[in-house]
């Protein structure tokens, strides 16, 4: 970390000074009359002076033996301590140097050059915490000074105290507009710590100062759209188009902003209209295709695809939206028979082997499905969907160490999947092990998602298996309620209720008896 220069004006003046009252004192002492005599605070100053001439001259050697005669004349000197701190220190002498910034603040408490130069060795020493001290103090002395700012910005960033850090230097820019690295200190901390609406905010000031900076304008945009500030962030689009034009890519982020903000007619509208100027232009008709199936209007979405496959035989976009029609439109045969031709030239393409590995197992052709999830998950080994079709597979299989392993690797994973909590409890229940941790794995995906009539039918049938009967009834209850057309819970509703009368039936005949 380079900080900045510490030494005031005001400082460096003065020693400019002495440097030049040096030079003619040399002189005047070296070429005065024989008979000139000086007292013992003159003598004082001409070493003093003379130390001044020659740390100018780089000797510091020399220098630091002359401003010791002076020490040891005026030792309550505090300006003859800094300037022997500093000889030291230009010769890396930083411990001696500190010594003599100590005494000169001990016999003068205001001496700031002394504390410039004591918090700048704190720094080269990395006593951070005591730099801090000193640069606070000073601070308080001047809170308009951008040095004392910076530094202590910077010591809050090596101590790695972000929004300390953040706010200096965000403090400095707004003492003095001219410190403009400020505000990219502090955008560059504020995105590197996820600090995300600090970093919109930053961005904020930096436009104060230059409105049409395109890169922050980018950065800006980012921003918003990771904030979800999507209102922000169409008229910073609207900033950059203006400055830069249109561009497929501002065209689509436009479109996924409408989508956002739930207006599929702009999201289309925008897209439809780019594409008038840009007939062929691959990203615009590949997101026209994903808004009509999206809203379900598959012939639309067709309609435009064609297109894609004829301009672009070679791009495997045409064909993965084709298998994805033919997939919602429940025939999976067919999405086998559109993926299957273009394999070997698209056999590195994750969402081609995972749609290939999905059809085969809605086929229920679990050797294939396999065959394929397994290659998009060496693809892609964090997909979660591909763990979770491979792990319905091998409970379809009764491979179930391996489909127990994938289910582990989704809830060590992400402790909020929901699902790898209810289907790994299901898998253990139907195959009757370890009901009692399946009973805890069902009440975690209902704790994540109470509505899921999927899951709190789980956790009703498992209370069955457990003899829970009145407990079964109200998860099973609940379940039905919120999807009653489900074949499913009807029969696990049907077969508690049937076993729960044989149970009341017993226990009359018992008491009669």
């Amino acid at each position: 970390m380079v900080l900045q220069s510490i030494m005031k004006f005001k400082a460096l003046f003065f020693r400019m000074m002495r440097t030049i009252l040096a030079s003619a004192i040399f002189i005047s002492v070296s070429w005065g009359d024989k008979g000139f005599e000086i007292d013992e605070s003159e003598l004082a100053l001409h070493h003093f002076m003379q130390g001044e001439f020659l740390m100018n001259q780089g000797n510091y050697s020399l220098a630091i033996l002359e401003f010791q005669d002076a020490i040891d004349l005026d030792p309550n000197a505090a300006t003859i301590h800094v300037s022997i701190a500093e000889a030291y220190r230009r010769l890396g002498k930083l411990k001696r140097s500190e010594n003599h910034l100590k005494i000169a603040i001990e016999l003068d408490p205001d001496e700031i050059e002394a504390q410039e130069m004591l918090g700048e060795i704190y720094i080269s020493k990395k006593k951070y915490d005591e730099a801090r001290l000193i640069f606070k103090k000073l601070y308080k002395y001047e809170s308009n000074n951008l040095d004392y700012i910076f530094a202590l910005a910077d010591l809050a960033r090596i101590q790695k105290d972000w929004e300390l850090a953040i706010k200096y230097y965000i403090e400095a820019y707004n003492t003095n507009s001219i410190a403009i690295s400020g505000l990219e200190q502090a955008l560059q901390i504020s995105i590197a710590t996820n600090n995300f609406n600090k970093a919109e905010e930053v961005c904020n000031l930096f436009l104060k100062e230059d409105p049409t900076n395109l890169q922050i304008l980018q950065t800006l945009k980012d921003l918003s759209l990771y904030n979800e500030n999507y209102n922000t962030a169409l008229d910073v689009i609207t900033k950059i188009e203006k400055i830069s034009g249109r561009s497929s890519e501002i065209t689509i982020q436009k479109s996924a902003i409408f989508e956002a903000l739930r207006d599929q007619k702009k999201a289309l509208d925008v897209l439809l209209e780019s594409i008038k100027s840009d007939s062929n232009n691959i990203d615009i008709l590949n997101r026209i295709v994903n808004l009509f199936i999206e809203q379900n209007k598959n012939d639309n979405a067709m309609d435009y695809n064609k297109k894609i496959i004829v301009l672009f035989p070679n791009d495997p976009r045409g064909y993965i939206n084709a298998s994805i029609i033919s997939m919602s439109k429940k025939m999976p045969e067919k999405a086998i028979t559109i993926l299957l031709p273009h394999y070997d030239e698209f056999s590195g393409n994750f969402t081609v082997n995972y749609l290939l590995g999905t059809a085969f197992y809605q086929i229920k052709d679990y050797s294939n499905s396999k065959i394929y999830l397994l290659a998009a998950l060496d693809i892609y080994p964090k997909s979660k969907n591909t763990k979770h079709n491979l792990a319905l597979i091998y409970d379809s299989t009764s491979e179930w160490e391996k489909s127990d392993k994938l289910y582990m690797e989704l809830i060590t994973d992400d402790s909020t999947d929901a699902q790898a909590y209810n289907n790994y409890a299901y898998s253990l229940v139907e195959r009757e092990s370890d009901i009692t941790f399946a009973l805890e794995l069902a009440k975690n995906a209902v704790r994540l998602e109470p509505k899921s009539a999927a899951y709190l039918d789980t956790l009703g049938w498992i209370y069955y298996k457990l003899s829970y009967h009145e407990e079964a009834l109200k998860y099973i209850r609940e379940s039905l309620s919120i999807d009653p057309e489900n074949t499913t819970i009807r029969e696990h509703f049907d077969q508690i209720i049937k076993e729960k009368s044989l149970i009341n039936a017993s226990k009359i005949q018992q008491v009669e008896n």
